[in-house]
């Protein structure tokens, strides 16, 4: 899962007349709780790369900090007391009110939270919708391959669009039949391996490389493969050993 830049946090006044400088983020309720963790998960660690967090800030949860690397079910409880929090605005869509202040900064700091970046997840295959207005300022909204909306993110600067007026995700890249190893898997389990999200984008990208050498990558790799190994890692392991028989695992 990747994520696309919906312009950034604004004044009230053009942000469609609710708090200044926050953001308003939906997920469609009929969404397993495991892939709306992953959609927070997934923009955890792209506001990370701007060193900030995600701070919600309806009552119940105000002040709470979304950290990906905590247990899956205190991640899980969280979104669950977070939109619980939010007064309801869709039947279809659970809604989640968060600041995303510098690391380490309060949120009521001048200078934390204004103009900062806002995004979205996105799915491979499927589409990101623009527009503005209806009260929730600039939004930007998320549609799989048969063009429903997952995600939609709103209550950006209405003065700071995108260049694009959408734009079309692109798809995972398949990956070609591994190298003869001695061992089969089946389709389910290569299903698997294509909606692995960024995990196979940067092992594709890894594989696709024309050198012949050992990459500097292949270390870190193989430790994350061999921390649970099941068929699925396997069948990467075989497959990178195949394709670059020089890899130093």
């Amino acid at each position: 899962m990747s994520t696309a830049r919906s312009s950034y946090t604004g004044p009230s006044k053009k942000i469609g007349g609710s708090s200044p400088y926050h953001v308003d983020f939906k997920i469609l309720k009929s969404l397993p709780i495991a892939e709306q963790v992953k959609a927070f998960d997934t923009l955890a660690a792209r506001y990370g790369q701007n060193k900030r967090n995600i701070e919600f800030s309806n009552a119940g949860v105000s002040g709470d900090i979304y950290n990906p690397n905590v247990p899956f079910s205190e991640r899980a409880a969280l979104l669950q007391r977070a939109t619980g929090a939010h007064a309801p605005s869709s039947a279809d869509f659970n809604s989640y009110d968060f600041y995303v202040p510098f690391k380490g900064q309060s949120r009521f700091k001048p200078g934390a939270v204004e103009d900062a970046s806002i995004y979205l997840p996105t799915i491979a295959g499927g589409k990101v919708r623009r527009g503005s207005g209806g009260g929730y300022g600039y939004f930007s909204e998320a549609l799989d391959p048969s063009g429903k909306v997952l995600y939609r993110v709103g209550h950006g600067n209405v003065d700071r669009p995108e260049n694009d007026s959408g734009l079309t995700v692109p798809q995972v890249a398949a990956l070609p039949p591994p190298a003869a190893q001695g061992s089969t898997f089946s389709q389910r389990q290569q299903d698997q391996l294509l909606g692995a999200g960024s995990a196979l984008n940067f092992l594709s990208n890894y594989l696709g490389r024309s050198e012949k050498k050992a990459s500097p990558y292949s270390g870190l790799i193989s430790s994350l493969l061999q921390q649970q190994r099941d068929p699925t890692e396997e069948f990467l392991m075989s497959y990178v050993m195949g394709s670059n028989p020089n890899a130093a695992m």
